[in-house]
């Protein structure tokens, strides 16, 4: 896990999610990578498929597909190449030279696990060029990839303190054993927060958190909360204006999620800050 991964698609966070990734590698001394992937569309915007097709039309309607596939694919690698022309510059322009740039084919989840054992973070503008929501692909990536990833949904910002959403899962113990033994953020403060009705609860999971980042001699400071989670978490967020709230993600199945909502997918809707998220 040894580089830095920015997915760039041309969107109104590009140039954030550049910012982010030479913020980490820099500080960790690591190699970044400007990625961008090509997914093919398998809808045909030109070729009317309503009706009936007659036999003599079967050949040249194949004929259309191909050639229609073939100058889409061209536009959307001239594209990315473009995207990723400009992107170079820019990083340039910020005194960073260490890094490469990658354009594949196929679809953003196939690449990133692809390229995941090499990763020590992947980093992505939640909202994509064309997209309106976090849509599956995000939570795809999110559910099934073993890297952490970061979201960013707004300009970039020097990262000098990080709130960490702890109630003691898997997932959320992941978490803090990747920032204290192989750290993305190193030095930067944590204020670790656990939302729980029951005190005596909420502060054991809280001092075993604060037991582990003291022995790794990590600031952090502990703070149980109540009320409803999500909005017990942002309105601490703001009042202490960390830079970027770290969490597992996902903790329970898809039906599950599906039937009661995902407190992931809400914190991804509703954070204003960029959010680091471990599976």
């Amino acid at each position: 896990m040894n580089k830095v991964l920015v997915c760039l698609d041309g969107s109104e966070f590009s140039k954030a999610v550049c910012d982010y990734g030479i913020f980490i590698a820099k500080n960790l001394n690591l190699p970044l990578v400007l990625l961008n992937v090509i997914e093919h569309s398998k809808i045909s915007n030109i070729v009317d498929f309503s009706g009936n097709i007659g036999l003599g039309e079967k050949d040249e309607l194949l004929e259309i597909l191909i050639d229609e596939d073939a100058k889409r694919s061209q536009e959307q690698i001239s594209k990315g190449k473009a995207i990723l022309k400009q992107m170079q510059e820019y990083v340039k322009s910020k005194d960073f030279s260490n890094f490469t740039t990658l354009q594949r084919h196929g679809t953003l989840y196939e690449t990133l696990d692809e390229l995941s054992s090499d990763l020590k973070i992947a980093i992505i503008g939640l909202f994509g060029e064309n997209s309106k929501d976090i849509g599956s692909n995000v939570e795809e990536l999110i559910r099934t990839l073993n890297i952490p990833i970061l979201l960013v949904n707004s300009e970039f910002k020097p990262i000098k303190s990080i709130l960490m959403a702890y109630d003691g899962s898997l997932y959320a113990k992941k978490s803090i054993d990747i920032a204290v033994k192989n750290p993305i953020f190193p030095n930067i403060k944590r204020y670790i927060v656990n939302v729980n009705s029951d005190k005596n609860e909420s502060h054991r999971i809280l001092n075993e958190a604060s037991f582990i980042f003291k022995s790794a001699n990590i600031d952090s400071e502990i703070l149980s909360l109540s009320g409803d989670k999500l909005e017990a978490i942002l309105n601490y967020q703001q009042s202490i204006n960390a830079d970027i709230i770290a969490m597992g993600a996902y903790s329970h199945n898809r039906f599950r999620s599906a039937i009661f909502g995902s407190f992931t997918t809400n914190m991804i809707l509703k954070s204003k800050v960029p959010l680091l998220l471990f599976r």
